[in-house]
């Protein structure tokens, strides 16, 4: 059965729930389906395949932070568009979702609700606090990890019985290893990654200034992603830049910002180092393992399940630079056919559980047994 869908989320940036959204419309889309956007920020990098692909964008630029403007958009875009189910990623466009979708507009119409992140450490935000209990209205909730969804049915017990995991979903010929392996002097370490506390670069820092007091040799690093000038993120990146000076590590280290050449940059490095220890299905691993690059991850969260230490990679403790250091270097150290070895087994992992078919099957069964209740 064909489904009329409608998509909600904040913008169409680079973000990675943003891009998982995209490619979820997309493999629909191929499917028969017809899928719909609706976006209230602004951000539109990814656009071009859905305009490529048919799909429309119903977009409505919020005119300040707490207005109701956005649910009267909504709610008239819900109404007019005789759609089969709502799907919305994230916190806030869940909240708009359910209200909209639910409240005021047709209470029919199944809403599904995917949390892209994890509960960090200190618990969930107030935004999240605030929102959850309205998950009450909704049809479904989706995590990306099996370590969110235990949060969620742990924290929040009246929704047990609507929770599952989908794993992300990648375009495996996309993302595939390079024709031509690379084989770095130095070796080339790629981060990708906005910087924030819970990024956690500070880690790699002190990592890196600690192999050169060890051994005086290094890896290059490259970082890419956003760096925000505002607020908490503006002065975690200042404390990043501080550091990596006062360390004597500028000449080992290279900012590139938002780039959307993801595939054709980690084809030029040699390994992924992803220190962050607060993430949902970290998109960059995942994008890694299928471009049979080895990855250096923190162990938390689902990382251990996507990492097999020593197998397609190292684990580490992501609050012991030291550890991260040891893990570093034991990449270093490995010669070019063992890192080939470990990336390729990556890339079996990502055949098996990280295909975008198996991903749009997924969510096309989920929608398939809520439209027909």
């Amino acid at each position: 059965m064909k489904q009329e869908l409608l998509f909600v989320i904040d913008n169409l940036g680079t973000g990675g729930a943003q891009r998982q959204m995209v490619n979820l419309a997309l493999g629909l889309t191929q499917r028969g389906h017809r899928v719909a956007f609706f976006c209230y920020a602004p951000g539109d990098l990814l656009a071009a395949p859905l305009h490529d692909a048919g799909v429309p964008v119903h977009w409505h630029l919020k005119r300040g932070r707490y207005t109701p403007d956005v649910l009267a958009a909504l709610h008239k875009v819900v109404a007019e568009g005789r759609y089969d189910l709502i799907l919305s990623f994230l916190t806030t466009p869940s909240f708009y979702a359910l209200v909209a979708g639910r409240l005021l507009s047709n209470p029919r119409v199944p809403v599904i609700v995917s949390e892209r992140f994890c509960d960090l450490p200190q618990g969930p935000d107030l935004s999240e606090r605030l929102v959850r209990p309205l998950y009450r209205l909704s049809a479904h909730v989706v995590t990306n990890s099996h370590h969110q969804r235990e949060n969620l049915s742990r924290r929040y017990p009246f929704l047990r019985d609507r929770l599952s995991t989908i794993y992300n979903g990648y375009d495996l010929q996309g993302f595939a290893p390079a024709p031509n392996d690379s084989d770095n002097h130095p070796l080339r370490l790629l981060v990708i990654a906005s910087v924030s506390p819970y990024k956690n670069g500070l880690c790699l820092v002190e990592a890196l200034n600690l192999l050169q007091q060890r051994n005086g040799s290094l890896p290059h690093v490259t970082w890419i992603g956003q760096r925000v000038r505002a607020g908490e993120r503006w002065q975690y990146l200042q404390l990043m830049e501080r550091r990596i000076a006062e360390c004597g590590l500028k000449q080992h280290w290279e900012w590139l910002g938002q780039r959307t050449d993801i595939a054709d940059q980690l084809h030029q490095h040699d390994a992924l180092v992803h220190p962050s220890y607060g993430e949902g299905l970290p998109n960059v691993v995942c994008e890694a393992l299928a471009c049979g690059r080895p990855v250096v991850v923190s162990d938390t969260l689902d990382h251990a399940r996507l990492v097999q230490d020593g197998e397609s990679g190292y684990l580490f403790d992501w609050q012991d630079p030291s550890d991260l250091a040891a893990k570093i270097e034991a990449m270093v150290q490995l010669d070019p056919q063992e890192r080939r070895l470990m990336g390729a087994r990556g890339r079996r992992f990502a055949e098996t559980h990280l295909s975008l078919d198996r991903y749009v099957d997924e969510y096309e069964g989920l929608f398939a047994s809520l439209i027909q209740r």
